[in-house]
C-alpha cells in the first residue's frame, strides 16, 4: 500500500492495482493515518508523511 501512495496514486487508482473498491482503500489508508497519528494539520500532506515515516521505520 504504501508504495502505492508513494507513487502518488489516488484512492481509486490503488483500487484498481489491488483489484478492491475505493471504499476499502480509503478505510486502509485512514487507519495508517490513525495508526501513525497523523492528523490533518495546516498545509502537511497526510499522505506524503505517512510515507515518510514509513520509510524512517525501515
Amino acid at each position: 500500500m504504501f508504495s502505492h501512495i508513494a507513487e502518488g496514486l489516488t484512492n481509486r487508482g490503488i483500487a484498481k492495482r489491488l483489484v478492491v473498491t475505493e471504499g476499502a482503500v480509503e478505510k486502509h489508508v485512514q487507519r495508517i493515518f490513525t495508526k501513525l497519528d497523523l492528523h490533518t494539520v495546516g498545509d502537511e500532506h497526510r499522505r506524503v508523511a505517512a510515507v515518510l515515516t514509513f520509510l524512517r521505520s525501515s
